[in-house]
C-alpha cells in the first residue's frame, strides 16, 4: 500500500490498513518531500514520496489509497488506475459529477478495486438500524429528519484550509452531504428529487469559501420526505442526530460526542412500548480511541478481500459518482431555486 495524504491519511488510513495483516503500507505521500519524510519516519514506513507521481511509478505498490481534497484527489485516482494500482478513495471523490465519472470509467476499465471511505455503514449500530428498517417490523416510513450540527476544527480555530474553500471541494455540503446522500440511500431506497439552500455568513461570503449551512429537503423514489439540516459552524451544537419515523415505531440514530463515528447510538420507540429504547450494539463496546480507524478497518477488509478474489464489494465509486450527483444536483437547486429531479441529470 501507498497512502496520499499525511492528515486523514497519517491519522487513520495507515493505521486502518495496517491493522489487516493482508498489508503493508510501505509508502507515503505528502505534499513536500520534507513533510513526507517526517511523518513517514515517525510511522515507520521506508518510503516518502513529495510528488504522488513518482509514488505512482513505484511497481511495488499494488495499491493506493488517496486523503487529498476532493479537485486533486480524480487525477491521483486516474493515475493510479492507469498503472493497474487498486484505489481506495475519500469522500466526496471529486468536485463535479464529470470527474467523478473520469474515476468510475478508469477503475472499470483497468479493472481494479476501487472502494470510497463512507464509513457509517460499516458500523453495527448502523447495520442493525437497516436490519430493523428491513424486517418492516416498524411498518412504512412516513418520513425522515437529520440534523448534523457541529463546529469543526477550522470553523473553531478560523484555519483557511481546502475544507473552507469551495474550488477545493470544501464546505458543510461536501463534507457532511456526501456522507448523508450515501447512508439514506443505502437505509431508505434512492432519491428521487432534491431542493437545497446554501448559506455562508456575511463576513465568508465570498465564492471561494464552501457554504457553512446546507438545508436540504430530498424525496425518495416511493414519496417519503427526508429534511436535512447541516452545519460545521455550529458552536456547541447537538451533533448527528437521525430520525426515522414509521407508522408503527420510530428509530433514532444520535451522536452527540466528538467521535463521529464510534459515538452513535441506537434507539427505538414501539407503539406498546410508548417510549425510545437504547438498543446495545457492539460498536458501543469498542476499545477507546479513534472510532473512524475501526469503521475504516472493515472497509479495508472488504477493500483487500476484492484485489484477492476479485469479487466486487461496496461501498464503490459507483457509489462515489452517485454521491456526486446528488451533490451535484444539491447545488443546482440552491443555484436556480428549484426542484431537481434527479432523473432528469
Amino acid at each position: 500500500m501507498g497512502v496520499v495524504g499525511i492528515g486523514f491519511g497519517q491519522q487513520v488510513l495507515v493505521p486502518a490498513f495496517q491493522s489487516d495483516p493482508r498489508c503493508r503500507v510501505v509508502a507515503l505521500c505528502a505534499s513536500t518531500l520534507e513533510r513526507a519524510q517526517h511523518v513517514a519516519g515517525r510511522l515507520g514506513i521506508p518510503n516518502a514520496y513529495g510528488d504522488w507521481r513518482a509514488m505512482m511509478l513505484d511497481e511495488t505498490l499494488d495499491a493506493v489509497a488517496i486523503a487529498t481534497p476532493p479537485s486533486i484527489q480524480p487525477e491521483i485516482a486516474v493515475a493510479a488506475c492507469a498503472r493497474r494500482k487498486h484505489v481506495f478513495c475519500e469522500k466526496p471523490v471529486a468536485t463535479t459529477c464529470g470527474r467523478a465519472a473520469e474515476m468510475l470509467r478508469a477503475a472499470q476499465g483497468a479493472g481494479v478495486a476501487h472502494m470510497v471511505d463512507f464509513e457509517f455503514p460499516s458500523t453495527e449500530t448502523w447495520m442493525r438500524a437497516k436490519t430493523l428498517l428491513a424486517s418492516g417490523a416498524l411498518g412504512r416510513v412516513r418520513y425522515v429528519t437529520v440534523s448534523w450540527q457541529v463546529e469543526t476544527s477550522a470553523a473553531r480555530m478560523g484555519r483557511d484550509t481546502w475544507k473552507v474553500r469551495q474550488q477545493a471541494g470544501g464546505g458543510a455540503l461536501n463534507a457532511f452531504g456526501s456522507h448523508i446522500f450515501y447512508y439514506v440511500e443505502w437505509l431508505l431506497g434512492p432519491v428521487q428529487k432534491i431542493s437545497a439552500h446554501l448559506f455562508r455568513s456575511d463576513r465568508d461570503a465570498s465564492v471561494e469559501r464552501g457554504d457553512q449551512l446546507a438545508m436540504i429537503c430530498l424525496v425518495l423514489h416511493d414519496g417519503t420526505p427526508v429534511g436535512v439540516t447541516v452545519s460545521t459552524h455550529a458552536y456547541l451544537g447537538s451533533g448527528h442526530r437521525v430520525e426515522i419515523y414509521a407508522e408503527q415505531g420510530t428509530l433514532v440514530l444520535e451522536n452527540p460526542t466528538s467521535d463521529y463515528v464510534k459515538g452513535f447510538r441506537l434507539l427505538q420507540g414501539r407503539r406498546e412500548q410508548n417510549r425510545l429504547e437504547a438498543i446495545q450494539t457492539q460498536s458501543q463496546d469498542l476499545p477507546e480511541g479513534d472510532g473512524r480507524i475501526v469503521a475504516v478497518g472493515r472497509l479495508v477488509e472488504r477493500f483487500v478481500n476484492w484485489v484477492q478474489s476479485g469479487t466486487p464489494s461496496a461501498p464503490t465509486l459507483e457509489d462515489g459518482y452517485r454521491v456526486q450527483c446528488l451533490l451535484d444536483a444539491a447545488r443546482k437547486a440552491d443555484a436556480t431555486g428549484r426542484w431537481v429531479d434527479l432523473e432528469s441529470l
